[in-house]
């Protein structure tokens, strides 16, 4: 019997390593150079660029290409004024990509291929395959681990579940240069390692432990949650878990993870040192945990804007599995718990708590390592359910939201990868639904909302914190030129027919008391020509000043048959005077009122 279980595992990861390879060349066919489709650029890059700039350019900004940090998406700086190179991203995944990179180098030189210092399709593709590797290491681990507590068929159907019914598989196949692919191998690693540690008490377990943990930090700080499960994991009460403490406390466990932490970060703080001349740096500048004291608890869990359960709906039956854990206390449905709300917690907390153009909730990928035990325990039991009637709507929810899961990472490969909507607009949310062929019909638009919170949606260049009404963004309407951008849709994204008319809703506020001579305008243009036009002045409704006042206007869209013509929704203000706009609305109308 084992040596059967060990020649269908064998099978399965063979057959996962093929078909992952295939998919990511794929996924990767288009993409050149220097485009947002190669795994080098914007924030990959940023992750990257450790690796050329150590071995080609020496941290010399003189010796690099011009423009490389434009030309490669923004996802790190040239400084040539301080000779820097400037990136805000931690040096982990370099490491880990290093003999990747390597090997690159060794093949360019044997074949003779220009190595683009760095930044060759050749690197490219060796950087996908590293997140292949990752992928693969981290579900064998995985299942190892999961073997430990239930049978392998449980192990199999769970490890398959997660990768293709999750943004894990997005994140290994499509951006693998990101950082949660890598983490989750570290997250699978440490459990194997933490089992095995239980099992046999061997100190060099410990001494892996201590090594997965510290990639695992110099990857993502936050990702230290994990270590809480060193002192709970399979701790039958409190005084296992103190017991545990003690262990740690003692000088050959706690000096041995405090020297490798050290040895794993030293690279990190070099970089720091020269960056900014201090050992200790934070490179986020600006970016934080600002919501701390009111974290976005909600928007991250249900947001149409990259909300957990939204993108990654089977996470409910991970979340299921925990609460049936500690419903008949079983082993672990505490610390999984405590885990999952600490990540919660620490994502709502975060500036960008939508963590910009991305898939779902990203920062919990590496925590389905941990939430698999609960998932296991969900599956058994829809396994062993006696009613066939809960076991056949619940495959069907099971397999449905796989199915949601690649339809829609399909469509993200397709169209784009940025998600312009706003915190609560489910209507673009469906839309974008049916555009991905989950659901179909692809219904007419029949809103739109911004709040400004979404910056990959902001109709500014730089939105404003002075004044807000809800959220942390309003826009400020006092630019030069008199012409603020609201929202602008062509005919043609509506389909046939055209809307009769147009609502449009926004909170508007003044500073001053002076008037502004502003107002709310609705063009219908066809190219720079303006063939219909309206406005409502806001002087007439901004009556206090420092107070947020609401703006209404019902527009009418003329009937034309030219599908190229644009629908404008902007603020004229011609003295400049400041005005800040905060939660616009649009409803539209295909019939008359």
């Amino acid at each position: 019997m084992k040596w059967r279980n060990k020649v269908i595992q064998h099978y399965f990861f063979y057959i996962l390593f093929c078909a992952s390879l295939a998919l990511t060349w794929y996924f990767h066919k288009d993409a050149t150079r220097y485009s947002d489709r190669n795994e080098l650029w914007s924030d990959r890059a940023g992750y990257y660029i450790y690796l050329p700039a150590t071995i080609f350019y020496h941290f010399d900004t003189r010796k690099m290409p011009v423009d490389l940090d434009v030309k490669t998406g923004g996802g790190f700086s040239i400084d040539t004024l301080r000779n820097k190179i400037d990136t805000k991203y931690t040096c982990g995944v370099a490491l880990m990509a290093a003999p990747f990179f390597l090997a690159s180098g060794v093949i360019s030189r044997m074949a003779g291929y220009d190595s683009e210092s760095g930044f060759s399709m050749l690197y490219m593709r060796m950087m996908s395959l590293a997140a292949v590797i990752y992928l693969f290491l981290g579900l064998w681990f995985l299942k190892r681990f999961l073997d430990h507590y239930f049978q392998a068929f449980v192990s199999f159907f769970v490890i398959t579940l997660i990768f293709i019914g999750t943004n894990l598989f997005y994140y290994s196949l499509i951006d693998g240069m990101m950082s949660h692919v890598y983490s989750f191998f570290l997250f699978a690693l440490f459990l194997f390692a933490l089992k095995k540690h239980q099992i046999s008490g061997s100190y060099r377990y410990f001494i892996l432990l201590a090594i997965t943990l510290s990639l695992a930090i110099l990857i993502r700080p936050t990702n230290i949650l994990l270590g809480f499960l060193f002192f709970t994991w399979d701790a039958a009460s409190p005084a296992g878990c103190l017991k545990r403490i003690k262990q740690f406390l003692k000088p050959s466990y706690i000096l041995c993870f405090l020297a490798i932490l050290f040895i794993v970060f030293l690279p990190q703080l070099i970089y720091w040192k020269y960056l900014s001349g201090s050992w200790i740096h934070f490179s986020y500048r600006d970016e934080g945990f600002t919501n701390l004291l009111h974290p976005r608890i909600l928007e991250v869990l249900f947001s149409p804007v990259n909300g957990l359960i939204p993108y990654t709906p089977l996470i409910l039956f991970f979340l299921a599995g925990t609460g049936m854990m500690i419903t008949h206390r079983k082993p672990n449905g505490w610390p999984v718990a405590v885990v999952f709300l600490m990540v919660i917690l620490v994502s709502a907390s975060w500036k960008m708590w939508y963590f910009g153009c991305s898939f779902g909730q990203r920062p919990f990928i590496e925590y389905y390592a941990v939430m698999a035990v609960p998932f296991a325990y969900f599956t058994i039991s829809l396994f062993n359910s006696r009613s066939l009637l809960v076991k056949t709507i619940l495959f069907f929810f099971v397999f449905f939201f796989v199915y949601f899961n690649l339809r829609y990472t399909v469509s993200l490969y397709r169209f784009e990868r940025c998600y312009y909507g706003s915190t609560w607009d489910w209507d673009h949310y469906f839309r974008s639904v049916e555009r991905a062929g989950v659901i179909s019909p692809v219904r007419q638009v029949q809103s739109f909302e911004n709040d400004f919170e979404n910056l990959a949606l902001c109709p500014v260049f730089k939105p404003s914190r002075v004044f807000t009404r809800s959220g942390i963004y309003s826009i400020s309407a006092c630019g030069k030129g008199g012409h603020t951008p609201l929202f602008s849709i062509r005919l043609n994204d509506f389909g046939y027919p055209y809307p009769k008319m147009m609502e449009v809703e926004a909170w508007v506020l003044k500073p001053g008391s002076r008037l502004t001579a502003t107002s709310l305008n609705y063009t219908m243009n066809q190219g720079t020509k303006v063939l219909f036009g309206d406005e409502q002045p806001l002087d007439s409704v901004l009556h206090h000043p420092l107070t947020w006042s609401k703006v209404a206007k019902t527009f009418i869209i003329p009937d034309v048959n030219d599908s190229s013509l644009l629908i404008s929704v902007f603020i004229h203000n011609p003295k400049g005077t400041p005005v800040f706009i905060d939660d616009l609305r649009v409803k539209f109308h295909y019939k008359w009122n």
